[in-house]
Protein backbone atom coordinates (compact mmCIF):
# COMPACT_ATOMS: atom_id res chain seq x y z
CA UNK A 1 0.00 0.00 0.00
CA UNK A 2 1.22 3.34 -1.19
CA UNK A 3 1.76 5.51 1.81
CA UNK A 4 0.54 9.37 1.85
CA UNK A 5 2.28 12.17 0.53
CA UNK A 6 4.25 13.85 3.12
CA UNK A 7 3.80 17.36 3.09
CA UNK A 8 5.91 19.98 5.06
CA UNK A 9 4.62 23.69 5.39
CA UNK A 10 7.02 26.51 5.34
CA UNK A 11 5.47 29.82 6.38
CA UNK A 12 7.17 32.97 5.28
CA UNK A 13 7.14 36.45 7.46
CA UNK A 14 4.28 38.05 7.26
CA UNK A 15 1.78 35.26 6.06
CA UNK A 16 -0.98 34.25 8.71
CA UNK A 17 -1.03 30.84 9.74
CA UNK A 18 -4.71 30.81 10.32
CA UNK A 19 -5.71 31.55 6.95
CA UNK A 20 -2.68 28.78 5.81
CA UNK A 21 -4.25 25.72 7.64
CA UNK A 22 -7.67 26.48 6.70
CA UNK A 23 -6.76 25.84 2.79
CA UNK A 24 -4.99 23.07 3.55
CA UNK A 25 -6.88 20.48 2.58
CA UNK A 26 -7.89 17.26 4.92
CA UNK A 27 -6.91 13.70 2.93
CA UNK A 28 -5.92 10.45 3.56
CA UNK A 29 -3.72 11.32 0.63
CA UNK A 30 -1.67 14.12 2.34
CA UNK A 31 0.00 13.66 5.61
CA UNK A 32 1.13 17.29 7.04
CA UNK A 33 4.48 16.53 8.80
CA UNK A 34 4.93 19.97 9.98
CA UNK A 35 4.21 23.48 9.82
CA UNK A 36 7.36 25.52 10.50
CA UNK A 37 8.16 29.11 10.02
CA UNK A 38 11.29 30.67 8.01
CA UNK A 39 14.02 29.63 5.83
CA UNK A 40 16.21 28.02 8.88
CA UNK A 41 13.42 26.08 10.41
CA UNK A 42 12.73 24.71 6.97
CA UNK A 43 15.91 23.41 6.22
CA UNK A 44 16.22 21.97 9.44
CA UNK A 45 13.34 20.29 9.07
CA UNK A 46 13.60 19.15 5.56
CA UNK A 47 17.13 17.12 6.65
CA UNK A 48 15.24 16.12 9.95
CA UNK A 49 11.87 14.84 8.86
CA UNK A 50 11.43 12.67 5.54
CA UNK A 51 9.09 14.53 2.98
CA UNK A 52 8.00 13.67 -0.40
CA UNK A 53 6.40 17.54 -0.95
CA UNK A 54 7.08 21.31 0.26
CA UNK A 55 4.19 23.68 0.07
CA UNK A 56 5.56 27.38 0.98
CA UNK A 57 2.62 29.78 2.22
CA UNK A 58 3.82 34.24 1.57
CA UNK A 59 2.30 37.19 1.81
CA UNK A 60 3.49 39.56 -1.07
CA UNK A 61 6.80 39.81 -2.67
CA UNK A 62 9.32 37.61 -0.69
CA UNK A 63 12.55 37.47 -1.95
CA UNK A 64 12.94 34.53 1.57
CA UNK A 65 11.02 33.00 -0.48
CA UNK A 66 12.56 32.74 -3.82
CA UNK A 67 15.69 31.71 -2.42
CA UNK A 68 14.07 29.28 -0.22
CA UNK A 69 12.48 27.62 -3.62
CA UNK A 70 15.68 28.07 -5.49
CA UNK A 71 17.73 26.43 -2.86
CA UNK A 72 15.37 23.55 -2.16
CA UNK A 73 14.89 23.02 -6.15
CA UNK A 74 18.60 22.54 -6.70
CA UNK A 75 19.37 20.35 -3.70
CA UNK A 76 16.40 18.02 -3.98
CA UNK A 77 15.36 18.41 -7.48
CA UNK A 78 12.53 15.83 -7.54
CA UNK A 79 10.74 17.19 -4.99
CA UNK A 80 7.77 19.07 -5.95
CA UNK A 81 6.89 22.64 -4.95
CA UNK A 82 4.24 24.16 -4.78
CA UNK A 83 3.39 27.91 -3.66
CA UNK A 84 0.49 29.43 -1.68
CA UNK A 85 0.53 32.99 -2.06
CA UNK A 86 -1.92 35.79 -0.59
CA UNK A 87 -1.80 39.34 -1.90
CA UNK A 88 1.23 38.53 -4.20
CA UNK A 89 1.80 40.35 -7.58
CA UNK A 90 1.65 38.49 -11.01
CA UNK A 91 5.05 39.22 -11.59
CA UNK A 92 6.02 37.58 -8.17
CA UNK A 93 4.48 34.71 -9.17
CA UNK A 94 6.39 34.66 -12.54
CA UNK A 95 9.57 34.82 -10.31
CA UNK A 96 8.43 31.22 -8.67
CA UNK A 97 7.68 29.21 -11.47
CA UNK A 98 11.17 31.12 -12.93
CA UNK A 99 13.29 29.69 -9.62
CA UNK A 100 11.70 26.09 -9.70
CA UNK A 101 8.36 26.12 -7.99
CA UNK A 102 5.85 23.41 -9.89
CA UNK A 103 2.25 25.41 -8.85
CA UNK A 104 1.36 27.94 -7.23
CA UNK A 105 -2.28 28.93 -5.44
CA UNK A 106 -3.43 32.22 -4.72
CA UNK A 107 -5.37 32.63 -1.22
CA UNK A 108 -7.87 32.00 -0.11
CA UNK A 109 -8.85 29.38 -1.94
CA UNK A 110 -10.79 26.16 -0.45
CA UNK A 111 -9.27 23.07 0.33
CA UNK A 112 -10.66 21.01 -2.31
CA UNK A 113 -9.23 23.11 -4.85
CA UNK A 114 -5.78 22.96 -2.72
CA UNK A 115 -6.46 19.39 -2.73
CA UNK A 116 -6.59 19.02 -6.45
CA UNK A 117 -3.85 21.33 -6.92
CA UNK A 118 -1.44 19.25 -4.85
CA UNK A 119 -2.65 16.17 -6.95
CA UNK A 120 -2.21 17.39 -10.13
CA UNK A 121 1.54 18.20 -9.12
CA UNK A 122 2.15 15.17 -7.27
CA UNK A 123 0.92 13.47 -10.98
CA UNK A 124 3.06 15.79 -13.62
CA UNK A 125 6.02 15.20 -11.50
CA UNK A 126 5.67 11.72 -11.06
CA UNK A 127 5.51 11.61 -14.72
CA UNK A 128 8.41 13.47 -15.68
CA UNK A 129 10.09 11.33 -13.37
CA UNK A 130 8.73 8.21 -14.68
CA UNK A 131 10.35 9.69 -18.41
CA UNK A 132 13.76 10.68 -16.56
CA UNK A 133 14.14 6.86 -15.90
CA UNK A 134 13.17 6.03 -19.04
CA UNK A 135 16.26 7.81 -20.29
CA UNK A 136 17.75 10.47 -19.89
CA UNK A 137 19.80 11.70 -23.07
CA UNK A 138 22.37 14.68 -22.79
CA UNK A 139 20.85 18.05 -22.99
CA UNK A 140 23.01 20.79 -24.42
CA UNK A 141 22.44 24.35 -24.52
CA UNK A 142 23.97 26.27 -27.01
CA UNK A 143 24.68 29.88 -25.86
CA UNK A 144 26.08 33.07 -26.94
CA UNK A 145 25.35 36.32 -24.70
CA UNK A 146 26.04 38.17 -28.07
CA UNK A 147 23.89 37.87 -31.23
CA UNK A 148 25.70 37.54 -34.38
CA UNK A 149 27.88 34.47 -32.90
CA UNK A 150 27.11 31.86 -35.03
CA UNK A 151 24.59 30.03 -32.01
CA UNK A 152 21.85 29.08 -34.47
CA UNK A 153 24.18 27.79 -37.42
CA UNK A 154 26.06 25.90 -34.87
CA UNK A 155 22.79 24.70 -33.10
CA UNK A 156 22.08 23.52 -36.83
CA UNK A 157 25.19 21.74 -37.79
CA UNK A 158 25.86 20.03 -34.56
CA UNK A 159 22.28 18.49 -34.75
CA UNK A 160 22.73 16.78 -37.69
CA UNK A 161 26.40 16.04 -37.19
CA UNK A 162 25.18 14.17 -33.76
CA UNK A 163 22.37 12.44 -36.65
CA UNK A 164 25.17 11.46 -38.88
CA UNK A 165 26.67 9.00 -36.22
CA UNK A 166 23.63 7.31 -35.76
CA UNK A 167 21.71 9.27 -32.99
CA UNK A 168 18.21 10.35 -32.34
CA UNK A 169 18.09 14.22 -32.02
CA UNK A 170 15.65 16.61 -31.02
CA UNK A 171 16.51 20.26 -31.71
CA UNK A 172 14.56 23.11 -29.71
CA UNK A 173 14.65 26.72 -30.90
CA UNK A 174 14.47 28.84 -27.57
CA UNK A 175 14.93 31.71 -29.25
CA UNK A 176 11.27 32.65 -28.85
CA UNK A 177 10.61 36.28 -29.99
CA UNK A 178 12.82 35.66 -33.43
CA UNK A 179 13.90 32.06 -34.20
CA UNK A 180 15.66 31.07 -36.81
CA UNK A 181 16.69 27.46 -36.59
CA UNK A 182 13.69 26.44 -38.60
CA UNK A 183 14.93 28.30 -41.67
CA UNK A 184 18.60 27.55 -41.55
CA UNK A 185 17.44 23.89 -41.59
CA UNK A 186 15.25 24.33 -44.51
CA UNK A 187 11.99 22.81 -42.54
CA UNK A 188 8.87 24.33 -43.25
CA UNK A 189 6.95 25.74 -39.55
CA UNK A 190 3.84 24.00 -39.96
CA UNK A 191 3.96 23.29 -35.99
CA UNK A 192 5.49 25.39 -33.24
CA UNK A 193 6.01 25.33 -29.66
CA UNK A 194 3.21 28.33 -29.56
CA UNK A 195 0.68 25.37 -31.14
CA UNK A 196 1.57 23.12 -28.66
CA UNK A 197 0.76 24.77 -25.98
CA UNK A 198 -2.60 26.36 -27.75
CA UNK A 199 -3.15 22.25 -27.77
CA UNK A 200 -4.23 22.26 -24.46
CA UNK A 201 -4.85 18.90 -22.61
CA UNK A 202 -1.92 17.53 -20.70
CA UNK A 203 1.62 16.35 -22.54
CA UNK A 204 3.17 13.01 -22.91
CA UNK A 205 5.50 11.92 -25.69
CA UNK A 206 3.10 11.20 -28.23
CA UNK A 207 1.76 14.47 -28.85
CA UNK A 208 4.64 16.00 -28.61
CA UNK A 209 5.80 13.90 -31.34
CA UNK A 210 2.75 15.53 -33.33
CA UNK A 211 4.74 18.87 -32.66
CA UNK A 212 7.85 18.66 -33.71
CA UNK A 213 9.19 19.08 -37.72
CA UNK A 214 10.91 16.17 -39.00
CA UNK A 215 14.42 16.88 -41.02
CA UNK A 216 15.45 14.83 -44.09
CA UNK A 217 18.37 13.58 -41.40
CA UNK A 218 16.49 12.36 -38.80
CA UNK A 219 16.58 15.50 -36.51
CA UNK A 220 13.49 16.41 -34.88
CA UNK A 221 12.69 19.99 -34.36
CA UNK A 222 10.85 22.17 -32.21
CA UNK A 223 9.87 25.20 -33.78
CA UNK A 224 10.13 28.61 -32.32
CA UNK A 225 6.72 30.72 -32.55
CA UNK A 226 6.81 32.49 -35.87
CA UNK A 227 5.58 35.87 -34.62
CA UNK A 228 7.04 37.64 -31.54
CA UNK A 229 3.74 38.64 -29.60
CA UNK A 230 3.44 34.67 -29.35
CA UNK A 231 6.85 34.31 -27.51
CA UNK A 232 4.94 35.22 -23.99
CA UNK A 233 3.18 31.97 -23.92
CA UNK A 234 6.19 30.03 -23.92
CA UNK A 235 7.10 30.03 -20.13
CA UNK A 236 10.00 28.14 -18.32
CA UNK A 237 7.97 26.04 -16.24
CA UNK A 238 6.07 24.84 -19.81
CA UNK A 239 9.77 24.01 -20.84
CA UNK A 240 10.56 21.75 -18.11
CA UNK A 241 7.72 19.57 -18.55
CA UNK A 242 9.02 19.48 -22.52
CA UNK A 243 12.94 18.73 -21.76
CA UNK A 244 11.82 15.25 -19.84
CA UNK A 245 10.13 14.43 -22.58
CA UNK A 246 12.62 14.98 -25.21
CA UNK A 247 15.40 13.28 -23.42
CA UNK A 248 13.43 10.07 -22.71
CA UNK A 249 12.93 9.63 -26.40
CA UNK A 250 16.39 11.05 -27.85
CA UNK A 251 19.75 10.64 -27.73
CA UNK A 252 21.04 14.11 -27.97
CA UNK A 253 19.14 16.99 -27.17
CA UNK A 254 20.35 20.46 -28.53
CA UNK A 255 19.03 24.19 -27.62
CA UNK A 256 19.29 27.01 -29.57
CA UNK A 257 18.69 30.01 -27.20
CA UNK A 258 18.20 33.27 -27.34
CA UNK A 259 20.99 35.99 -26.75
CA UNK A 260 21.23 37.30 -23.17
CA UNK A 261 19.97 35.29 -20.09
CA UNK A 262 16.41 35.67 -20.71
CA UNK A 263 14.70 33.08 -18.24
CA UNK A 264 13.79 30.44 -20.80
CA UNK A 265 17.71 30.56 -21.00
CA UNK A 266 18.22 30.36 -17.49
CA UNK A 267 15.90 27.58 -16.93
CA UNK A 268 17.45 26.05 -20.12
CA UNK A 269 20.77 25.99 -18.59
CA UNK A 270 19.99 25.00 -15.10
CA UNK A 271 18.29 21.58 -16.56
CA UNK A 272 21.18 21.27 -19.27
CA UNK A 273 23.82 18.40 -19.48
CA UNK A 274 26.18 20.84 -21.00
CA UNK A 275 26.56 24.32 -22.43
CA UNK A 276 28.19 25.16 -25.81
CA UNK A 277 29.40 28.66 -25.55
CA UNK A 278 29.92 30.39 -28.93
CA UNK A 279 31.78 33.45 -29.61
CA UNK A 280 33.67 34.69 -32.90
CA UNK A 281 37.13 36.28 -33.27
CA UNK A 282 36.75 39.83 -32.75
CA UNK A 283 36.98 41.71 -29.04
CA UNK A 284 33.45 42.58 -28.41
CA UNK A 285 32.02 38.68 -28.96
CA UNK A 286 35.34 37.84 -26.44
CA UNK A 287 34.26 40.23 -24.04
CA UNK A 288 30.98 39.05 -23.86
CA UNK A 289 31.98 35.40 -24.25
CA UNK A 290 34.02 36.16 -20.60
CA UNK A 291 31.21 38.02 -19.03
CA UNK A 292 28.82 34.83 -20.01
CA UNK A 293 31.00 32.23 -18.80
CA UNK A 294 31.42 34.78 -15.83
CA UNK A 295 27.77 34.58 -15.26
CA UNK A 296 27.65 30.75 -15.33
CA UNK A 297 30.37 30.38 -13.11
CA UNK A 298 27.66 32.50 -10.49
CA UNK A 299 25.56 30.37 -11.70
CA UNK A 300 27.13 27.40 -9.90
CA UNK A 301 27.47 25.95 -13.65
CA UNK A 302 29.86 23.07 -13.33
CA UNK A 303 33.07 24.26 -15.55
CA UNK A 304 34.01 21.51 -16.89
CA UNK A 305 30.18 21.11 -18.51
CA UNK A 306 31.39 24.00 -20.91
CA UNK A 307 32.82 23.49 -24.33
CA UNK A 308 33.73 26.82 -26.21
CA UNK A 309 33.62 27.06 -29.44
CA UNK A 310 35.46 29.66 -31.03
CA UNK A 311 33.97 30.71 -34.42
CA UNK A 312 35.44 31.95 -37.53
CA UNK A 313 38.75 31.33 -35.52
CA UNK A 314 40.73 31.41 -38.90
CA UNK A 315 40.09 35.50 -39.18
CA UNK A 316 43.00 37.39 -39.64
CA UNK A 317 42.09 40.16 -37.96
CA UNK A 318 44.99 40.65 -35.52
CA UNK A 319 43.65 38.83 -32.52
CA UNK A 320 45.90 35.17 -31.61
CA UNK A 321 45.44 33.00 -29.31
CA UNK A 322 47.09 34.65 -26.62
CA UNK A 323 44.62 37.23 -27.29
CA UNK A 324 41.64 34.99 -26.64
CA UNK A 325 43.55 33.46 -23.64
CA UNK A 326 43.86 36.80 -22.31
CA UNK A 327 40.34 38.33 -22.85
CA UNK A 328 38.02 34.87 -22.21
CA UNK A 329 40.51 33.08 -19.60
CA UNK A 330 40.83 29.81 -21.36
CA UNK A 331 41.13 28.86 -24.50
CA UNK A 332 38.79 27.21 -27.15
CA UNK A 333 38.02 23.60 -27.08
CA UNK A 334 36.75 23.46 -30.80
CA UNK A 335 37.49 26.10 -33.41
CA UNK A 336 35.06 26.94 -36.38
CA UNK A 337 37.32 27.94 -39.51
CA UNK A 338 36.05 30.54 -41.97
CA UNK A 339 34.04 29.34 -45.05
CA UNK A 340 31.90 31.08 -47.31
CA UNK A 341 30.34 28.35 -48.10
CA UNK A 342 28.72 28.75 -44.57
CA UNK A 343 26.85 31.67 -45.81
CA UNK A 344 25.74 29.94 -48.75
CA UNK A 345 24.16 26.97 -47.20
CA UNK A 346 22.36 29.28 -44.73
CA UNK A 347 20.67 30.52 -47.81
CA UNK A 348 20.11 27.66 -49.10
CA UNK A 349 18.32 26.91 -45.69
CA UNK A 350 20.88 23.56 -45.49
CA UNK A 351 23.60 22.61 -43.16
CA UNK A 352 26.91 23.44 -44.29
CA UNK A 353 27.72 19.27 -42.89
CA UNK A 354 24.95 18.23 -45.43
CA UNK A 355 25.74 21.12 -48.52
CA UNK A 356 29.38 20.77 -48.41
CA UNK A 357 30.30 17.86 -46.29
CA UNK A 358 34.09 18.38 -47.02
CA UNK A 359 34.38 22.02 -46.76
CA UNK A 360 36.35 22.96 -43.73
CA UNK A 361 33.53 24.40 -41.06
CA UNK A 362 31.61 20.54 -42.03
CA UNK A 363 35.27 19.36 -40.35
CA UNK A 364 34.97 21.90 -37.32
CA UNK A 365 31.40 21.07 -37.02
CA UNK A 366 31.70 17.14 -36.91
CA UNK A 367 34.94 17.92 -34.25
CA UNK A 368 32.27 19.67 -32.34
CA UNK A 369 29.93 16.52 -32.56
CA UNK A 370 33.05 14.26 -31.42
CA UNK A 371 33.41 16.78 -28.34
CA UNK A 372 30.72 15.57 -27.34
CA UNK A 373 30.66 11.89 -28.34
CA UNK A 374 33.99 11.21 -26.55
CA UNK A 375 32.64 13.61 -23.10
CA UNK A 376 29.89 10.97 -22.89
CA UNK A 377 32.38 7.86 -23.13
CA UNK A 378 30.93 7.26 -26.43
CA UNK A 379 32.72 5.89 -29.64
CA UNK A 380 33.64 8.33 -32.11
CA UNK A 381 33.10 7.98 -35.88
CA UNK A 382 31.85 3.97 -34.73
CA UNK A 383 30.83 3.99 -38.23
CA UNK A 384 33.57 4.96 -39.91
CA UNK A 385 34.15 7.14 -43.02
CA UNK A 386 32.60 5.47 -45.38
CA UNK A 387 28.74 4.90 -43.88
CA UNK A 388 29.14 8.56 -42.98
CA UNK A 389 29.81 9.20 -46.54
CA UNK A 390 26.43 7.01 -47.66
CA UNK A 391 24.29 8.69 -45.05
CA UNK A 392 25.58 12.14 -46.50
CA UNK A 393 24.75 11.25 -50.22
CA UNK A 394 21.51 9.50 -48.95
CA UNK A 395 20.54 12.76 -47.86
CA UNK A 396 21.95 15.34 -49.65
CA UNK A 397 21.86 14.12 -53.33
CA UNK A 398 24.27 17.00 -54.37
CA UNK A 399 27.27 15.27 -52.51
CA UNK A 400 27.08 12.11 -54.35
CA UNK A 401 30.41 11.39 -55.54
CA UNK A 402 31.14 11.06 -59.15
CA UNK A 403 33.34 9.53 -61.08
CA UNK A 404 36.12 11.13 -63.43
CA UNK A 405 37.06 9.98 -66.89
CA UNK A 406 39.92 8.46 -65.44
CA UNK A 407 37.91 6.40 -62.52
CA UNK A 408 39.25 9.08 -59.67
CA UNK A 409 36.20 10.33 -57.96
CA UNK A 410 35.62 14.30 -57.46
CA UNK A 411 36.15 14.14 -53.61
CA UNK A 412 39.59 12.41 -54.85
CA UNK A 413 40.24 15.07 -57.26
CA UNK A 414 39.65 17.84 -54.87
CA UNK A 415 41.98 16.17 -51.75
CA UNK A 416 45.11 17.88 -52.78
CA UNK A 417 43.42 21.52 -51.42
CA UNK A 418 44.92 22.67 -48.39
CA UNK A 419 43.17 21.74 -45.20
CA UNK A 420 42.51 23.88 -42.43
CA UNK A 421 43.96 22.70 -38.96
CA UNK A 422 41.06 21.99 -36.05
CA UNK A 423 42.21 21.74 -32.68
CA UNK A 424 40.03 20.55 -30.07
CA UNK A 425 40.24 19.46 -26.29
CA UNK A 426 39.32 16.09 -24.67
CA UNK A 427 38.81 16.28 -21.27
Amino acid sequence: MQHPTRTLVSLDTGIDEQSVRASLPVSTEIQIVGIVRGVDETWTTLHETPADLLVVACSGYSERTLFLITSVAKERPGMPIVVLAQDSPDGFLRRVFEVGADDAVRLPESPEQVNFMLEKVLVRKGAAGNMKEQGNAPMICVLGPKGGTGKTVTTSNLSVALAQTGKSVSAVDLDLQFGDLALAMGVRPETTIYDLIQSGGSLDAGKLDAYVMPHPSGVRVLVAPTRPDQASSVTPEFLREVYPLLRATSDYVVLDSSPGFEPEVISAIDNSSYVCMVGTLDTLSLKNTRLGLETLDLMGYDSDRIVLVLNRADSRVGIDDEDVLAVVGRRPDVRIPSDIEVTRAVNEGRPIILAQPDSPAAKGYRALAEEFLTREGQPVSANGAEPKERAAQALDPAAKVNSDVNGKSTQEAREPRKRLRLSSRRR
